[in-house]
This record gives structure tokens, sequence and C-alpha cells, in this order.
């Protein structure tokens, strides 16, 4: 702090931490497990107001992940998670591809103690890098960072890595406690090293290792596997066939779809085996729509930096998506949280992602959404770790009970990850806010604190502490932007409900209409005591996306 001014309001800020520190751990240990939460505008309580990447904002996105004292640089947080931890007999966790939310997974289990060792499924790449949550980038210690060997096959690969990880452990008198996957992309690797040392758990300083094992990894990663894999457990999945060139899907279409004519009407959906965030995800309006798509994305290199080696081409599912994340140890599947998408034809793509809000755990869309979601997790062998999972829910697929009653719904899966909701964490502070927990700490609690699993609420929180939600800034136009109004940003900063943004790009760069998730200008975290308030502030921004918050030169 420069002046007693600033000093002043860094203790009272730091004061707040430690008051909402005091009031979650005394609620913590009560039976409820619920966290008091008593909302409080920006004006208010003085928070940073912009994760854009300025000093100040960093500082408090590291006081939000404390949870305590200020830490005013990035390396007094580094020296203050080494300090916890012990250099001796500690405990170990390897995470797989630590990007996205899989870094704040790290630094949650750094906060417990446990040494960190990073393995890359990849090769390194600058989109990769940029998946990490900037606030993180530089500010996780790892004990050492592995890479797994692409020349070989993958359960080889596994078995290399962990001879590599048993000679670690060894050196420093240690024990593995658990492999998370980080992201998308080290789905695969995580299962195929878990099971692998679960073989022979004591020569890694333990007796057990949670793995899902490898049966089923490819169902939990590869879509088309996945939707095979519930159907074959009675379970309803979107109707799908995967390929890699036009001839199989035109004797599909015409055979199970009756569709013999190029320009003939349906809606079919065309994505990536193998992606994530929609990327490349395609509404057909017409056979000759679908080969296009097969075209356009076989070959293509995808938004995780993969080559798209096939597709899948599905029915198309109408109704509400939903978002459902939970936590699994030994089979016993737990719900964190439950997000209601606002997905909308936007810019020339079908299903543009505009925001997501938290729903509670009396929502009356529950009792349908969790019981299914069970059942899917067990189709997959999903045992251990987090899920996230997108649900609809579609008119009810027999035609007599939908043509007696038309309100009936019924879940069906549109996909699942066997890992933490991405968006690199940006989500995790308002789920505090609204649900007194997140997913990144039930992931840790499953995987290493059984104790505490037990505790945990099946359920969200019923009503929830606040209405909370995400807004997503949308660009509309392609070319160059000139700037990022102020007076319209201001705006934003000002709302009730406004918990702090980031901005994704940048003055002077090149941007397109936002079509996925890979293409999103940025986002905005709202909180608020009551629907009515969150809603207002969010259709405030929405407008401003259409008109006023970017100079875009086209």
């Amino acid at each position: 702090c420069s002046s007693n001014t600033e000093r002043k309001n860094c203790i009272e800020m730091a004061g707040n931490e430690v008051m909402q520190l005091q009031r979650r751990l005394a609620m913590d240990d009560s039976d409820t497990g619920r966290h008091s939460r008593e909302f409080q505008p920006l004006s208010k309580t003085r928070k940073a107001q912009t994760f854009a990447g300025d000093a100040q904002s960093l500082a408090h996105l590291r006081r939000r992940f404390e949870r305590s004292n200020f830490v005013s640089t990035r390396q007094e947080a580094v020296k203050k998670l080494s300090r916890r931890t012990p250099s001796v007999g500690k405990a170990y966790v390897v995470i797989v591809d630590a990007f996205s939310t899989g870094a704040c997974l790290a630094y949650e289990a750094a906060k417990r103690g446990y040494g960190l060792i990073h393995v890359l499924s990849l090769e390194p790449s600058d989109e990769l890098a940029n998946m990490v949550p900037a606030h993180l980038r530089g500010a996780l210690e790892w004990s050492k960072t592995l890479h797994v060997d692409l020349s070989i096959p993958m359960h080889q690969g596994a078995k290399k890595l962990a001879d590599q990880l048993e000679k670690l452990i060894e050196l420093h008198d240690g024990r593995l406690a658990a492999i998370f996957p980080g992201a998308e992309t080290g789905v695969k690797l995580a299962d195929y090293l878990s099971a692998c040392i679960a073989e022979n758990p004591e020569n890694f300083g333990t007796t057990k290792l949670a793995t899902n094992g490898t049966r089923l990894t490819e169902a939990r990663r590869n879509k088309s596997e996945m939707g095979d894999a519930v159907r074959k457990a009675g379970v309803r999945a979107v109707r799908q066939l995967k390929a890699t060139t036009w001839k199989p899907v035109q004797n599909w279409l015409a055979n199970d779809w009756q569709l013999f004519d190029d320009h003939t009407e349906c809606q079919l959906i065309v994505k990536p085996m193998e992606s994530a965030g929609s990327d490349g995800v395609t509404l057909c309006h017409s056979p000759a729509d679908v080969r296009n798509a097969i075209h356009n994305l076989v070959g293509s290199i995808n938004g995780l930096g993969q080559t798209n080696e096939g597709v899948l081409v599905q029915e198309f599912l109408s109704g509400t998506e939903y978002v459902i994340d939970g936590v699994s140890r030994d089979n016993i599947h737990k719900v964190v949280a439950i997000w209601e998408y606002d997905r909308r034809p936007t810019n020339g793509a079908g299903f543009v992602l505009h925001g997501q809000k938290l729903l509670s755990g009396e929502h009356p869309v529950v009792q349908k959404l969790v019981p299914y979601a069970a059942k899917v997790l067990t189709a997959l062998d999903l045992k251990y770790g987090p899920s996230h999972m997108e649900v609809k829910l579609t008119p009810h697929p027999d035609p007599k009970t939908r043509a007696e009653n038309p309100q009936i719904t019924d879940p069906c899966l549109v996909e699942v990850g066997a890992r933490c909701h991405g968006a690199e964490g940006f989500w995790i502070s308002i789920a505090d806010d609204a649900c007194g927990r997140n997913q990144c700490v039930a992931a840790c609690e499953a995987y290493l604190d059984p104790n505490s699993f037990d505790k945990l609420p099946p359920l969200p929180p019923a009503p929830l502490y606040n209405a909370a939600c995400i807004k997503y800034l949308l660009t509309h136009k392609r070319g160059l932007l000139k700037s990022i109004h102020p007076k319209a940003l201001e705006t934003i900063t000002q709302l009730e409900s406004y918990r702090g943004h980031e901005i994704f790009i940048k003055v002077g760069a090149d941007v397109i209409p936002t079509k996925d998730c890979f293409s999103w200008a940025g986002c905005v975290k709202l909180v608020n005591p009551t629907d009515e308030g969150l809603q207002r502030d969010y259709n405030i921004i929405e407008q401003l996306c259409l008109d006023g918050l970017w100079d875009i030169t086209e």
C-alpha cells in the first residue's frame, strides 16, 4: 500500500474476507453443512471490479482462492502455499492436463497440503496454455512435470509414466494419494494411469488408489461410444451415428430417417466426436447440410488442439438444456450444482450459450434430472471423481404419451465429461455464493477426504442462498475491435448483481461473431438476492453486447 487510505481499504477488504471465512467455518461445523450468505453489492464491499488482468484484480482473485489473508503479489501466494506443505513423507496428487478448471483443482489440492505432479497427455501448445486461468499462471508449484510418450499406445505410455512416478515417490519417501483428470483431454490417460497404479498401490506408498478403470474409458470420452453404452444400459440417450465419410451417413439417413433427397427438410446435429464447448456443433436442416458439415469437420483441428478424426450425426433434441455437476466416490453420486443453459440460435450457429443460471435443489426439474444422471454415471462406470453432464428435457419419446400429454418431458443425455465443469473456473465464486460449495472442493473431498464426502449434501441447497448466473459477452460482427466503450463497461460494473468480469478479446485484434465458447468475448458474474434483480441485470448486459459495448470496424 502506498498511502494510509489504501492501507485502510486493504485492511477493510481483508477483514471482510476473514469474516466470511469465520461464518463459513462455523456453518461447516454444523450438521447442515450450509454456509451463511449475506448479499452485499460491490459498492459496499469495495471488492475489485474486474478480472481482466491488472494487479489489483489478480490480488483479489488470489484472496478469493485463499479465503483468508490479503496477498499482494503472486510470489507471496506461492511462498505461502509452499510453507504449508511438508518436504518429507509428503502425499502427492497427479493432475493430468491441468488446464481450465484442472488448474483450480490443483490449487485446491495444494491448499490441503498435497504436492502437485503435472502429467501432460498432449504436446504443449499456446492454445492449451491460454486455457489456464490467468490468476493461476505461474502460481502453482509443481514438484514435477511429466509427459506421456505419444509414440507408443496409451496403455504402454501409462505404464512408462507409472514407472517414473514410482521412482519419484520413492525418492521423496512419499505416497500417491490420487490421480485427477484436469481437463477433457486428460480423461483417457487419467483412467489408464490410475488403473495401472491401482494394480500395485503399495509401490506408491498407499493401500488403494481410486480408479474408474479402463473398461469404459472410450465411452467416457468418445461421444459415440458414450451414447451406445448408455442405451445398452436401458437409459435414454440421443440417437446417433459416427462416421468419417458421407456414404454411411447417407445410408443411415435413408434407412432410419427416410431422408432420400438432399434437400428434404430435417433437423440433425453434426459434431466432432472428441471436443468441448460446443466447438464445431452444427445444426443441419437438410442432408446436404449434413454432408457439408462432415466435409468441414473431418480432418480439421478442434478447439482442444486435436485433429477431428470423425463426427457424430445426431437427432436434434428440442427442449431446455441443463448441466449437472456431480462428484462420485465408490459409486455414490452427489450433485453439487445444477445449471440451466440459455442456448439460442445466434450469428448463424444453432446453439450459442448466452448464459447459465444456478438452480436450487427444490426446483421442479431436479426430481427428473438427478435420478437420471445417476443412471448415466452408473452406465458409464464412473465410480470416482467429478462429472459434468449435459442433459435436455425433451418431449416424451413415446408418440402416444406425447399426444395425450404434450407437457410431459423426459431427460435425454447430450454428453457427459468425466471431469470438472470447465470455463477456467470462472463460475467457482458464484457457486460458493449461491450453493455454499463448489465442484472443485467437492471433487477433492471425493478423492482425498471420505469423511467430508460423506457429509456432503446430495443436492444443492433449497432454496439457494442467492440467485446467481454467468452472463457471457457475445460479439455480433466480424472485424477489428477498435475499442471497448468505457461507459458501457462502467454500466455493467455498477449493476447491483455485478460480482466480476473478464474480457477475452483485445483492442486492436480481429474478432468474429460468437458461435461457441471459444469465441466468447468475455463473461460477467452476477449474484443477486432476488431472481427478478438477477434477470434485470442479465438483460441489460445482453442489450449492451448488441449495441454499446463493442466498437468493431467491419
